[in-house]
């Protein structure tokens, strides 16, 4: 019986890797054995081995790390901007704590942000780097003793929920838990709000932005307990989607956070949030979320808040809101809206916690320096208050008009005494308490000396029914001297250029002897939508014509 068991586990082993690299697989078991690919593999050959030498050093920050060089353990180095970011946070944290503190990475792969963490955070008395994979730890263990922090790091192979729920009491807790897993976070989120220390806090990456994005509103809501939508400021719906999120987990233990960063950049979200216990605080929670109303035809953008408190004196009532704030119909377009959420509304960032960051950012430290100090400028100048934003961008294609410059709109908006910001998710977004009456007043008002070419335009298109209605309100494009913001002034780095070739998410860490056959899968399945979409239309071509030929000869 036993034998049969080891032949059956060897078989499938041998099955999956020729199912895996096809035509290939010969070749692949041959390189792998040092063999001649015509040589004919035997079945118990087939096995995962943890790739040992040769080695690929990698530095970042003050530590080094070692990979081995078929790349089996999970690496992207352009996510160094998240973890320069997440140490500067860390240290600011350990600033507060004389005491110093606790850290759990809980994902931590090869140990390279924990390693960072020990050697660049002054207070980090203990950190616990945990991954459930062999593989990993092997390659954790090497990287921390070849860095010399044994007596800060710990390394742990668990399942990551688990351990945070045996350090869920109070005496157990860190005062500091990383979260970055590979795609969404959302199954290790019910044990991390509850194994961070009192005024501790939560670091958070999510990866799967098409999901938080849009593309698949019922995967979202599965993961995230929210429904996303298409939009443009749908990378900032998204941290407020991940914001929601992590409270409603918080808030089945007692607990609250408060946002002390949220970040949107490049492929991935990340928030920094502060949790606390407190009953009374949970019951306000309902108060900083709202449902979101979008019009499909101009994309204005309603919020509904779910609740309100009413306090007058000592008496506090938590009351449900009326609704919807929407009618029917989309009062400057005439579209149906399409309803999402529920988002977080509240203030996404703490300004005394990022003008404290932002001053203790040593530009020798970092190599993402100038990016970290404008975006956190960036993030400085939003409007805490105003959740979401226009786009110029959208603005234009809705009015079929070549609208006027940022500075311009900018300016038309401060001189009516309405506040106006950038977001830092977006180069042309407008963050603005002016009601959406003003901001279609400004365009139709510019249209006016810029004509649209309304005889192209169809009668029920939200543009023709936006421009065709007459302006309330006075607008005045004369140049405001706030008009261009500080970060702009003074030529920040706000936004990533694109850093190198397919840049985004790496795929999950692989076992070596699948790496190479992979990527060579990847480079040959490029467009292979659209080759297909190409030979389907020359198909379509050619029998079309073929029809026509026939028909003249029968003719």
């Amino acid at each position: 019986m036993i034998c049969l068991l080891a032949f059956t586990r060897c078989t499938c082993k041998y099955r999956h890797l020729k199912r895996l690299c096809g035509k290939n697989w010969q070749r692949v078991m041959a390189t792998e054995r040092g063999t001649d690919s015509k040589e004919k593999p035997e079945a118990d050959e087939v096995e995962f081995k943890i790739d040992t030498t040769p080695y690929t050093s990698v530095t970042e920050g003050k530590a080094e790390v070692l990979f081995p060089s078929t790349h089996d353990v999970f690496y992207n180095p352009v996510q160094e901007f998240n973890r320069d970011l997440s140490v500067a946070v860390l240290r600011q944290l350990a600033s507060e704590h004389e005491g110093g503190i606790r850290i759990l990475e809980a994902l931590a792969a090869s140990g390279l942000r924990s390693i960072r963490y020990a050697k660049e955070v002054n207070g980090a008395l203990e950190i616990v780097a945990n991954d459930i994979s062999k593989q990993a730890i092997e390659c954790m263990k090497r990287n921390i003793t070849h860095n010399n922090v044994q007596n800060v790091i710990k390394s742990s192979q668990k399942d990551a929920s688990m351990l945070m729920y045996e350090n869920k009491v109070p005496n157990k807790r860190f005062q500091a838990v990383d979260l970055d897993p590979y795609g969404s976070p959302h199954v290790f989120l019910d044990g991390a709000v509850q194994c961070v220390a009192d005024g501790g806090l939560l670091l958070v990456t999510c990866t799967d932005m098409a999901v938080l994005c849009g593309n698949s509103p019922e995967t979202c809501y599965t993961k995230y307990g929210a429904l996303s939508i298409k939009s443009k400021a749908c990378h900032e719906i998204a941290l407020r989607i991940v914001l929601q999120c992590i409270e409603s987990h918080a808030n089945r233990y007692g607990r609250y956070i408060v946002p002390m960063l949220s970040l949107s950049a490049d492929f991935y979200v990340r928030v920094v949030v502060r949790v606390f216990t407190s009953q009374a605080k949970c019951k306000e929670t309902f108060s900083k979320l709202s449902w979101l109303y979008q019009c499909v035809g101009c994309e204005t953008a309603t919020l509904q808040p779910l609740g309100r408190i009413v306090v007058n004196g000592r008496s506090i009532k938590y009351q449900l809101c009326s609704g919807p704030s929407v009618p029917q119909a989309c009062q400057h377009c005439g579209h149906r809206h399409l309803m999402a959420g529920p988002i977080w509304s509240a203030p996404i960032h703490d300004g005394e916690f990022l003008k404290g960051l932002k001053n203790s950012l040593v530009e020798e430290d970092f190599t993402t320096y100038r990016r970290m100090y404008g975006i956190l400028t960036m993030m400085e100048e939003e409007l805490p208050d105003v959740p979401l934003f226009y786009v110029m961008d959208k603005l234009t294609a809705v009015a079929g008009i070549n609208l006027c410059k940022m500075v311009q709109f900018r300016s038309a908006l401060l001189n009516a005494g309405y506040e106006v910001s950038m977001s830092h998710t977006s180069k042309n977004s407008i963050k603005t308490n002016a009601p959406p009456q003003f901001i279609w007043d400004i365009v139709r008002v510019w249209e006016k000396t810029h004509p649209a070419n309304r005889s192209k335009m169809s009668d029920d298109r939200a543009g023709k029914r936006i421009l065709d209605k007459e302006p309330e309100n006075t607008i005045n494009f004369e140049m405001h001297p706030d008009a261009n913001p500080e970060s702009r002034r003074q030529e920040l780095l706000r936004f990533q250029v694109k850093p190198e070739k397919n840049w985004g998410p790496k795929s999950r860490a692989k076992t070596s002897i699948f790496h190479s056959v992979q990527e060579e899968k990847r480079v040959r399945n490029q467009g292979k939508n659209q080759n297909k979409k190409r030979k389907l239309d020359h198909k379509s071509r050619v029998l079309e014509q073929t029809s026509k030929e026939n028909k003249k000869s029968d003719s």
